[in-house]
């Protein structure tokens, strides 16, 4: 059996169209369980969805060590979900998101976007 969870990623640029963080205010922070770990925690899928625009994120892992590169991801009104069967790396405790300006003149920080976890039992 899988359990889900969603939320919204806050209105707001937390990344310049260069990558640059603007404040991290505009960001959010998942903190999940050890993703993958046999016996105990479940294989963790995450993925994007928006609606009515495009909109691009930033998104990172930290393995309670360090944290991943960061990843931008376009995630299209038109198109499914973004990241759709991507499961997350191993001993994943932590996932950072933001949005990030697609151009210097970009304004649209308020698009509907969502993330959805996945959760498969252990």
């Amino acid at each position: 059996m899988a359990n889900f969870q969603t939320g919204e990623i806050p209105p707001g640029f937390a990344f310049t169209e260069s990558g640059g963080l603007i404040h991290y205010k505009y960001g959010i922070v998942l903190a999940v369980p050890a993703a993958n770990q046999a016996g105990w925690s479940g294989d963790m899928w995450i993925s994007f969805a928006s609606a009515w625009a495009d909109a691009k994120i930033k998104v990172n892992w930290h393995d309670g060590t360090s944290w991943s590169a960061a990843v931008d991801l376009n995630v299209t009104h038109a198109g499914g979900r973004v990241n759709h069967g991507a499961k997350l790396p191993t001993s994943t405790m932590k996932i950072a998101i933001g949005r990030v300006k697609k151009t210097t003149n970009d304004t649209e920080d308020d698009i509907p976007v969502s993330w959805l976890l996945q959760v498969a039992e252990a």
